[in-house]
């Protein structure tokens, strides 16, 4: 139907409706198969969106022009870059990147060349205490670069590195992938439509080993998740190539058995996967989504047969990056995925699907909401009743042009009060970031979005941060904006640590030691909002609890109910972190 049909028909069925409900006319945003997005009129009434008064309070909205044809998706990255135990909002706009306080104050901004469209990857990378940011730039008619800057935004020696000028795709992954004990940065780059490489880079920028980059028969699909998906104690690279299908491989850049899976009618782009042991067989599945003519969520076995009871087809193509999280805490994941289906009268219809491991869904799921999803799902209890909520974008606007965060109970009682969140323009691919950017100890929601203007107006893009007015704890937290964290690889591990994390550090300070379980635990530096985790002897972890560490003073534990024993315990604020060895006698 064209467009100037469509908008007859809404003011009939406005018209209609009238009597019944308030209705309005807002917008619908929708990513083409070519990468441009289009926006059709869609009906909205006031039993189609909640229409609670808004609960939380937005702390603030930062805003810049941005170029109409270069969108950022899959939202922006909360990191604390300057060590003061409070996180920063790092984010860029077109060809800038910018660190932004708790306030929406600037603490740098940094041209670079390229646009930057995700969301940056942060990491310790040279071990020495402080995060580096790590992010590519890049676009079909511009040039491209991987970045890796210090937490002041200045480029480390080496940096960036170019491959031709070519756009540096998606968003990058960071993994120790040769197992030599550092951190290296895997990422893609877009040669053309018909030809793709994927790069493993040290912090010097040269290639892991002769084996990298590896070619691709298209452009590299989405962010690279990395695990060792086939247990085999080498970490694997799984990457698509859009149209052309599912790839895997070794750190040695060899592809996996079973790999390439290859299938006309699925196609690839944005839906970038998550690895888990969804099965307890020690290997890891493959936990995607895909588009195309059989569009659908899937879960891949480390050989690239397809789990029992998987995939799961729709009819409707689908850009969401899968969640998964254990939201009752039984030892047992559940799967959530998104769905852009969204009708044109307001009627509700299945936007988050929550699904177990053998394919079927879990209680009261799908969601159904009016505006689809194509962002990616952030999973928390935010609002104090110790039942997890599913907090995702929205690909609809309302009729002043603003947009939707919405979160809904995972206990089937709908959106929980205070939400949807509202934002000026479409938060579409993006979503929620958690976390306490103002330092006051309550939980703060930073959500991205931006107008679309198709060259009527000039764009613009926002940073949106809301307080929640409940209390900041991380233990809440379940699964945390993309992929699940500031490292991008796209992995969920069990609570064992694995023996590159077993480094006695200097830097922790437990007494007495061995005590027969009252302890008093110090560290020589400020960490906020640190989770302290107690791993037996096997590598289990047995306790987790926050803290904040302030230097020369210390947190005491009670660890009086664990049996005797010898025990590791670990501190982290999730970029800086400390393991030493405890006797309990």
């Amino acid at each position: 139907m064209k467009t100037n049909q469509l908008w007859i028909l809404l003011i009939a069925l406005s018209s209609s409706f009238s009597l019944f409900s308030q209705v309005e006319t807002g917008q619908k945003v929708k990513l083409n198969e070519d990468g441009t997005f289009t926006t059709t009129p869609v009906l909205i009434n006031s039993n189609s969106t909640n229409r609670d008064v808004q609960t939380a309070d937005l702390l603030f909205s930062f805003g810049k022009p941005a170029n109409p044809q270069i969108k950022n998706s899959r939202g922006v990255t909360l990191a604390d870059l300057d060590n003061d135990g409070v996180e920063e909002i790092i984010y860029g706009i077109d060809t800038t990147l910018y660190a932004l306080k708790g306030d929406g104050s600037i603490l740098f901004e940094i041209p670079v060349e390229g646009p930057i469209l995700l969301p940056p990857s942060i990491a310790d990378l040279d071990d020495d205490g402080t995060p580096e940011i790590i992010f590519n730039t890049g676009y079909p008619t511009t040039i491209g670069r991987v970045y890796v800057m210090d937490n002041t935004g200045v480029p480390l020696t080496g940096w960036p590195v170019n491959f031709n000028d070519k756009w540096m795709i998606n968003a990058p992954a960071i993994a120790d992938l040769d197992g030599d004990g550092t951190l290296d940065i895997i990422t893609g780059e877009r040669f053309g439509s018909s030809q793709g490489y994927l790069h493993a880079l040290n912090i010097d920028g040269s290639e892991i080993n002769a084996n990298w980059p590896v070619s691709l028969p298209a452009t590299p699909a989405f962010t690279p998740s990395i695990g060792d998906i086939d247990n085999d104690g080498d970490m694997d690279v799984v990457i698509a190539a859009s149209a052309v299908g599912m790839f895997a491989f070794d750190s040695d850049g060899t592809i996996l058995p079973g790999f390439p899976l290859v299938d006309p009618d699925k196609s690839y782009s944005y839906q970038s996967p998550t690895l888990v042991d969804l099965d307890g067989d020690e290997t890891l599945e493959i936990v995607g989504a895909n588009h195309g003519n059989t569009p659908g969520f899937y879960v891949l076995n480390a050989d690239a047969s397809y789990a029992t009871g998987w995939p799961i087809i729709l009819n409707e193509w689908t850009y969401t990056t899968p969640t998964v999280a254990d939201i009752d805490a039984d030892g047992t994941y559940e799967l959530f995925f998104g769905n852009r289906n969204t009708s044109n009268d307001g009627t509700l219809l299945p936007t988050i699907y929550g699904q177990a491991p053998d394919a079927s869904s879990i209680d009261n799921f799908p969601v159904e909401n009016y505006g689809g999803n194509e962002g990616f799902i952030t999973i928390a209890d935010i609002n104090e009743d110790d039942i997890p909520e599913v907090i995702f974008s929205s690909v609809i606007t309302d009729s002043n042009a603003m947009g939707y965060i919405h979160a809904y109970s995972t206990d089937g009682s709908g959106e929980i009060d205070g939400f949807p969140l509202r934002t000026p323009g479409y938060t579409f691919l993006n979503g929620a970031v958690l976390g306490d950017v103002d330092n006051d100890g309550m939980m703060d929601l930073t959500a991205n979005s931006y107008t679309l203007n198709f060259g009527v107006m000039t764009d613009s893009t926002f940073v949106n941060t809301f307080n929640l007015n409940v209390p900041y704890d991380a233990s809440k937290i379940l699964r945390n904006g993309y992929k699940g964290s500031n490292l991008r690889d796209g992995l969920i591990e069990e609570e064992i640590l694995s023996n590159s994390e077993i480094l006695i550090s200097s830097n922790i300070l437990i007494s007495p030691n061995p005590s027969n379980g009252t302890l008093n635990l110090s560290i020589n530096m400020e960490l906020n909002n640190a989770q302290i985790e107690i791993y037996d002897i096997t590598g289990k972890r047995i306790i987790s609890e926050n803290a904040d560490f302030r230097k020369n003073t210390s947190v005491t534990l009670n660890l009086n109910q664990v049996d005797n024993g010898i025990y590791l315990i670990k501190v982290s604020n999730g970029i800086v972190t400390h393991t030493s060895k405890w006797i309990k006698n």
